[in-house]
């Protein structure tokens, strides 16, 4: 994409809620169910009314530092990782009120002409190790809309165990999108509705020998088996994408990355060292459309089932030989 490329204005701030707001929003309710705690029990807790509770994991309404603070304690989460929870929620300078992304993008005008804009509060990357993963694994898992692109591997909530155990090994990925011990509070995370997913296929991992012959012509029979509706959370079209139809977006965007639609908030996410969201700025608006554009031009199911069809035919008979 070249600097001339118009881009959309930023949405109208009172429509967005910051990155972080919204994972916290999945982590909150998460929590609280899988601590067996209903919204009444977390409003007597923090101390606010029902409603309140529930805007906030829906992210419609800013989470204070100390309602935050009350409640993940009371989900017993560490200390320490509230208080990093709490240094990266949007609000002023020290001392003043707490702002909210919606109202301080009000203020500010709309410039599309800058790709890489941001706003003070479009992007969070979260740096807390495998509870970050977990929190990136919940997103996925509690978005009712997906549209994912990959470069280099088949992404979490697609895989066979063989091709997780080796995909997520030290030697070959430092930097795992899956927590190496899935904590209980992440198979509390519910739809609720039988999400709408979409996976693009670089056509180039097809032909990565990384995980070996056999796992991975298992892992694309796999493939074909969610394709026919086997073995998954809910339909999912998954489409095989020609390398040279990716857009620089999507490539500057490291090889991986989607758009998550979150009770409603859109968010485009990401994982390299760490997980990344992003909502709101320019790029994340350039990367969504890109992602849909992507959905257009990759080949059909029928034909994306041939190929990948045609790829574990490959690597069965290269795993025989």
């Amino acid at each position: 994409m070249t600097a001339s490329t118009p881009l959309h204005d930023l949405p109208a701030a009172a429509a967005l809620p910051a990155p972080v707001e919204i994972v916290l929003g999945v982590y909150l309710r998460t929590l609280r169910e899988a601590n067996g705690r209903s919204l009444a029990d977390a409003a007597r807790c923090a101390q606010v009314s029902v409603s309140t509770i529930s805007r906030l994991e829906r992210a419609e309404n800013s989470v204070s530092p100390h309602t935050l603070e009350s409640l993940l304690h009371y989900y017993g989460v560490p200390g320490r990782e509230i208080e990093y929870l709490q240094s990266r929620l949007p609000r002023a300078k020290p001392g003043t009120r707490h702002v909210t992304t919606r109202s301080s993008r009000a203020r500010k005008p709309s410039d599309p002409s800058g790709l890489f804009r941001h706003g003070r509060w479009d992007k969070w990357v979260d740096v807390t190790g495998d509870t970050a993963v977990a929190r990136y694994a919940a997103v996925a898992r509690a978005a009712s809309e997906t549209v994912y692109y990959t470069l280099f591997r088949i992404p979490p909530g697609y895989r066979t165990p063989a091709y997780r155990e080796v995909i997520n090994a030290p030697e070959y990925c430092p930097h795992p999108d899956e927590p190496a011990e899935m904590p209980s509070w992440l198979e509390h995370v519910r739809h609720s509705r039988p999400p709408r997913r979409i996976l693009l296929l670089d056509e180039t991992v097809l032909r990565r020998p990384g995980a070996g012959p056999e796992v991975m012509a298992g892992q694309l029979r796999h493939l074909l088996d969610l394709m026919d509706g086997r073995g998954g959370p809910g339909p999912v079209s998954i489409r095989v994408l020609a390398g040279d139809r990716a857009s620089d977006a999507i490539q500057f965007a490291g090889g991986e990355v989607g758009t998550f639609t979150v009770h409603g908030n859109r968010l485009i996410a990401g994982m390299h060292t760490a997980p990344w969201y992003e909502t709101g700025s320019a790029y994340a608006l350039a990367l969504h459309d890109a992602l849909h554009r992507a959905v257009e031009e990759a080949a059909g199911e029928e034909d994306s089932y041939a190929l990948i069809r045609q790829a574990a035919d490959h690597w069965t008979a290269r795993a025989a030989s």
